[in-house]
């Protein structure tokens, strides 16, 4: 299953289009649309209302390992495009998040700044919405880092009278399917798949971190998705030395896998 959530419904029409996606009234004050592969959740501008919102919805429907949240949206920023927010900071709370990006969708990566109100003043080479720090923070518990993905898109600089929800509409529908397939690239977890205790003394060598170690698991459980064989994998890797070794070595693994 594929959680995706926008903050408003003009974000949100052209893949209710494009997924051909039914509204789903039982889950009362939030607009949430649904099929059997994704569900969408309109969860209103700014921090408490979208975080109320995408709580509500984990709470009624619970994602599996598997699943994938995608949080899509439009951005103040100083150069158009569709940009994969590889950090995402809340400076009225001081907080700073980054999301693991192991899947390499093929789009630039910015820095998101969740803001309180609409910003006039972008920073440089950064992007800036009212909602993306409050929805991370209420779907890490929910998913696996490496499985969470905010995309932007870049709908002004500052000057939001250039804005109505027809040219929302308009904009995130221009880049709605190639956001989809680059989405579905991302590889299924094999159900079940887990590190034998052989696996894992192989592992060893390569000194990872936990979280590193749960992506190493992923990748060996592909690697069995496409007929290879994640203990001969693991065997044929080198022994290292440092943690920044083990990270290099984890990143070929990647790379071989996908």
């Amino acid at each position: 299953m594929i959680y995706i959530s926008t903050a408003l419904f003009c974000e949100a029409k052209p893949f209710i289009e494009l997924l051909g996606l039914k509204e789903d009234f039982s889950f009362g004050r939030v607009r949430v649309f649904k099929n059997e592969n994704y569900i969408l959740a309109v969860t209103g501008a700014g921090v408490l209302t979208s975080a109320s919102a995408i709580g509500f919805v984990l709470g009624k429907e619970e994602p599996r390992k598997e699943d994938i949240y995608l949080n899509i949206g439009i951005c103040g920023g100083d150069e158009e495009g569709v940009y994969l927010c590889n950090k995402i900071s809340f400076p009225a709370a001081e907080k700073e998040f980054f999301p693991d990006l192991v899947y390499d969708l093929g789009y630039p990566e910015k820095e998101l700044i969740t803001c309180l109100k609409p910003e006039t003043q972008i920073p440089k080479d950064k992007l800036c919405d009212m909602e993306g720090a409050a929805v991370f923070e209420c779907v890490k518990g929910h998913f696996s880092s490496e499985r969470c993905f905010f995309i932007k898109i870049v709908s002004d600089k500052g000057d939001f009278e250039v804005l109505n929800q027809n040219k929302i509409y308009c904009l995130v529908k221009e880049y709605a399917e190639d956001i989809i397939e680059r989405i579905k690239t991302v590889p299924n977890v094999e159900a079940g798949f887990e590190l034998t205790g052989e696996m894992l003394k192989e592992a060893e060598k390569l000194r990872l971190s936990v979280s590193q170690t749960v992506i190493l698991k992923e990748l060996l459980g592909f690697c069995r998705l496409k007929g290879g064989e994640p203990l001969e994998l693991l065997k044929s890797l080198p022994e290292v030395k440092t943690k920044a070794e083990g990270r290099d070595v984890l990143e070929k693994i990647k790379q071989l896998v996908l």
